[in-house]
């Protein structure tokens, strides 16, 4: 039995564009802005020789479709060429579909597991590559897994995927955590069909990148991504009240999730339970949470043969 364990950050974008004309998949991309969060996602991969290719993937212990991890794993096994009987196991702390990166977080942490496991030797950029593929062909992101190979607040400069695309980094105060709270999902693959939705997130995504890049700060951040789900008409009226409502707190940095009914806001620690409070009140039932900002990017936990 071959195992090994890989962890991937959950994150949550701003405001982007959608680049997604290029033929080659690892050109499609997105450029934009966001955060990476230490809440994500921890994946255990095991796998024993078999005749017939069989993959089983569990969420938080129960058995899942997972397209997109199963997408990661058949790719590896193809460079191989070898059958087994895979099991995947992933540990989530995000909510799913939520627009803070369960997806990408998942694909990621396989891909990396994976290499671990086989002994592939595939490089850090290569693996990406993998995750990052699964992620497009199953329009459930396009420039996730280039912000969790980086980490921290990124702004995404050249779309891609790693090794391709190009992530600068806001500088930020070690003390600023993430409070999240969501109502679940707003489907990216809707979204990202839409024609009329994607042309207003191109004409207003790719012209707010380069505004952020003359003022690389949170507040510049967090006002442009506000700007955008208004500009956009994605912002659910409850958004916009727990927006309103935290400002009058004293937290102007918040915003809304892409993609999903998810609002985030940035705090300083000593003040997050505050922010936290503020967010309980109108998601109650939903899944609130403070996270630290992660520096890191996707990693391995541990493996053995």
């Amino acid at each position: 039995m071959m195992v090994a364990k890989a962890y991937c950050p959950g994150h949550i974008t701003g405001f982007f564009e959608i680049c997604d004309q290029p033929k080659d998949i690892l050109r499609k991309g997105s450029r934009g802005a966001g955060v990476s969060i230490e809440k994500g996602v921890v994946t255990t991969v095991s796998l024993k020789p078999a005749e017939q290719l069989m993959i089983k993937v569990y969420v938080n212990g129960v058995e899942s479709e997972a397209p997109v991890t199963k997408n990661v794993v058949e790719q590896i096994l193809r460079i191989i060429n070898e059958k087994f009987i895979v099991t995947v196991t992933h540990e989530i702390e995000i909510p799913i579909g939520a627009g803070v990166g369960a997806s990408g977080a998942g694909a990621f942490s396989t891909a990396l597991a994976l290499n671990k496991a086989l002994n592939l030797g595939l490089t850090y950029d290569r693996v990406a590559q993998i995750a990052h593929i699964a992620e497009v062909v199953n329009k459930t992101g396009l420039g996730t897994v280039l912000a969790q190979s980086r980490g921290g607040v990124e702004i995404r400069i050249k779309p891609g995927a790693p090794g391709i695309g190009y992530v600068d980094l806001i500088p930020v105060d070690p003390d600023m955590v993430v409070v999240c709270g969501s109502l679940g999902p707003i489907e990216t693959k809707k979204m990202l069909s839409n024609p009329e939705i994607r042309e207003k997130i191109n004409r207003i995504g790719g012209r707010m990148v380069n505004e952020l890049l003359k003022n690389a700060s949170i507040e510049k951040l967090m006002e442009l991504s506000r700007r955008f789900a208004m500009e956009i008409g994605l912002m659910p009226e409850g958004i916009k009240k727990i927006i309103k409502k935290l400002e009058e707190k004293g937290f102007a940095h918040a915003s809304m999730a892409m993609f999903g009914e998810t609002v985030f806001c940035f705090a300083k620690r000593e003040d997050s339970n505050q922010a936290l409070n503020v967010i309980k009140k109108y998601f109650g039932k939903g899944v609130v949470f403070i996270s630290d900002i992660n520096f890191t990017g996707a990693r391995i936990l541990g493996g053995s043969i």
